[in-house]
């Protein structure tokens, strides 16, 4: 081979070996900022992560694969607000960006990405996050939270505070954590374990798991389809209803003392009705047409705060074991 031909095959493999890295290459942008009070950010499909910042200045930084001729970062200070927002130039781009947030403890953050995913970790926090897909996921959180996905998971580990959280199609699971604690799900499962708190849990058609549940203030666990089991780590001292529209409805006291007024229902030619003691009444409710509803009722110790467990279908259960 000639020396010419030999220098255009290297020539040709230094190409094919740096395209790749050029094509995929990430660019970064860090800015910092004082005097912020609330951050508004609207991203197309850019997920963040929101972290404690070590002082009382807000540092903002994102990591993108865009072509700077089609993505800008966009961070701007508005007096005590910061408005982020990404800027595209055409509608064919390819890449995706990731960003980045440092905040003080309670700094007012609201959220929107079209897909991005949502994450925070060990410090007090003021979000309102709305995101298309993506997950929501806050460990070691104070503070208060409302969070909505359209198909994304939420994930709650050692959360202390309020929460309002939705999704459309995901699941939700919480651990370790209280306060005041409302979860609605389209179809997808929730499952809370070891937590004290004041529950409302909501899903359209996944199941209800609840471990180790310790009830802070009324309480409710509703599923339309499918099965509603809680398993309680005390005897309640608030109202607490467990429900399924045609699956089972489970509350296991788990050993704690059954005290309350208990009142449990479910239809009388497809449900059930069990519990390890004798109703005080026995009554056929009619809910229209010739769809009869068997209620039965019982008062346990002292005590005023009402404990319900109903299906449509399914079975209704009290266990104690």
């Amino acid at each position: 081979m000639s020396p010419k031909i030999q220098l255009f095959v290297r020539t040709i493999a230094v190409v094919v070996i740096l395209a790749p890295v050029s094509l995929f290459a990430q660019k970064e942008l860090n800015k910092s900022f004082t005097g912020i009070k609330k951050i508004r950010m609207n991203t197309s499909s850019g997920g963040c992560k929101i972290g404690k910042s070590s002082n009382a200045s807000v540092t903002v930084g994102v990591k993108y694969s865009f072509d700077d001729d089609q993505f800008e970062p966009s961070i701007v200070q508005e007096g005590d607000r910061l408005v982020i927002r990404e800027k595209f130039k055409g509608h064919s781009v390819s890449g995706d960006a990731d960003w980045v947030l440092s905040v003080p403890d309670n700094t007012d953050i609201q959220f929107n990405t079209g897909s991005g995913n949502v994450e925070s970790s060990n410090m007090a926090l003021q979000l309102d996050a709305v995101t298309g897909s993506g997950d929501l996921v806050f460990t070691n959180i104070t503070g208060e939270i409302k969070g909505t996905t359209g198909s994304g998971d939420v994930e709650l580990d050692n959360f202390n505070g309020e929460i309002d959280a939705t999704t459309g199609s995901g699941s939700m699971s919480v651990n370790k954590s209280s306060g005041e604690i409302k979860l609605n799900c389209g179809s997808g499962n929730i499952r809370i374990t070891d937590s004290k708190a004041t529950f409302r849990a909501n899903t359209g058609s996944g199941k209800i798991a609840g471990r180790n549940i310790t009830l802070d203030g009324s309480s409710s666990f509703n599923t339309g389809s499918g099965d509603a089991q809680v398993v309680l780590a005390a005897t309640p001292q608030f109202d607490i209803g467990v429900n399924s529209g045609s699956g089972n409805a489970e509350l296991n006291f788990n050993g704690n003392a059954i005290i309350g007024e208990i009142v449990m229902r479910a239809s009388k030619r497809y449900g059930k009705i069990t519990a390890p003691f004798e109703f005080d009444k026995t009554e056929e409710l009619r809910e229209g047409g010739d769809q009869v509803t068997v209620e039965k009722t019982a008062v346990k110790g002292n005590a005023s705060h009402r404990i319900s467990v109903s299906t449509g279908s399914g079975e209704a259960i009290l266990k104690n074991n």
